[in-house]
């Protein structure tokens, strides 16, 4: 186990890649869909099966689900929305979001098709409270506004409030963060529901560089799509990946990968054997870290990584060491404690977590502020790492 912890953003950082991002002040819809419809409707951006759409079909296809949604939830409800990993489980997260409502994101029973439930009254989001603590993500101007509640999706602690910003900043971060190993036109293959924040950073980080996204399955169906589909990366879990691809143990490294590198999705420690396992049937694994509240936090990097560490914080991601106990922030450097607390703060955290406020909420009573210092996100995680600042997970007190 690593004896010290480096300062973050990390000693060692990848050329090329920026520490700090921008969030342009734009909607999901307008970055991820009909900027591609109009520059280029004809590519395919959906692959699901035999399924396969065009950049033109999607925005037409999400325009119809937004209205549909509009028509069925009023002003003041929010949608609650069933999806997985399948085309029309992302046409209708993407009409939602679109939509100008509230939108509770569930994840679909495997096989189930994607569908929208009942509305939910929801009362209070936005009102004076912990939901609007972190002013400098929230506090738009009204239904519909980027910086608005939007999405609501299962996290570490209850139900945490994104905005359609905050969505849109995971997704800059990731492919930022990725982007020197990202080949121009490769796909995405994805394995987690749009309604997790997994789906939701794959789809984002596709699309928003006018990627095709593969959706499937994990598994056999997973086997089946990268075979046909060749993708250039493979988001999945860490445990699914093992399952499908290591089979238990080591494999001979293929002289041609099936994909330029599996970004496998972690919740805390890992084997790394078994990452070594996965890396020598599929190429590179390169693992990441992060919560719905958020969104993802450490990742590796294609150009360099250690198969026992989980890698270094994104860009925009301030990460700062805290005491296990009191979630106070250690004032040395991080090299010079045995391990510590994860707590961060990005433009993709949260906006809160359903039931603060004023009024209670429908679906849950849990208290922003109880994970909060400071407005960083206590993650309930310890680290330590090696003084070049690569980070590994020794536990999870949540």
């Amino acid at each position: 186990m690593p004896k010290t912890i480096a300062t973050a953003p990390s000693w060692y950082w990848p050329e090329g890649v920026p520490r700090v991002l921008g969030i342009p002040p734009y909607s999901l819809d307008e970055l991820l869909v009909e900027r591609w419809a109009h520059e280029d409707g004809d590519q395919p951006i959906l692959v699901s099966g035999t399924t396969r759409m065009s950049a033109a079909e999607l925005a037409s296809e999400v325009r119809a689900a937004s209205a549909e949604v509009a028509r069925r939830v009023e002003l003041g409800s929010a949608a609650t929305l069933y999806a997985g990993p399948t085309v029309p489980g992302v046409v209708l997260v993407l009409g939602a979001l679109a939509s100008g409502r509230q939108v509770l994101l569930r994840e679909a029973a495997a096989g189930e098709p994607a569908r929208l439930g009942e509305p939910v009254a929801v009362a209070g989001i936005g009102e004076p409270g912990a939901v609007r603590a972190l002013a400098a993500n929230g506090g738009g101007a009204g239904p519909g506004s980027i910086r608005e509640p939007a999405a609501c999706l299962a996290g570490r602690f209850g139900l945490a409030w994104h905005s359609q910003r905050s969505l849109l900043a995971s997704a800059i971060a990731l492919r930022g963060f990725l982007g020197t190993g990202i080949r121009t036109g490769g796909a995405w293959l994805s394995t987690f529901s749009p309604c997790t924040w997994e789906g939701l950073s794959a789809l984002g980080t596709a699309l928003l560089g006018g990627n095709t996204l593969v959706l499937s399955s994990p598994g056999e169906a997973a086997r089946e799509a990268l075979s046909a589909e060749k993708p250039t990366w493979l988001f999945g879990s860490f445990d699914d990946a093992v399952a499908t691809w290591a089979g238990g143990g080591k494999r001979r490294r293929s002289e041609d990968p099936p994909v330029q590198a599996a970004l496998l999705s972690v919740d805390g420690p890992f084997d790394p054997d078994q990452r070594r396992a996965v890396t020598s049937s599929l190429g590179t694994a390169l693992t990441v870290f992060g919560t719905a509240e958020t969104g993802p936090l450490l990742a590796s990097h294609p150009s360099w990584y250690l198969d026992e560490s989980i890698g270094i914080p994104l860009p925009n991601m301030h990460v700062v060491p805290s005491e296990p106990d009191t979630a106070e922030p250690i004032t040395t450097l991080w090299e010079l404690v045995d391990h510590a607390m994860i707590t961060a703060w990005s433009p993709s955290l949260m906006l809160g977590y359903e039931g603060d406020g004023d009024a209670q909420h429908s679906t849950g009573q849990h208290s922003t502020g109880q994970h909060l210092a400071d407005g960083r996100f206590i993650t309930g995680v310890l680290a330590a790492s090696d003084p070049n600042g690569m980070l590994y997970l020794l536990d999870d007190q949540a």
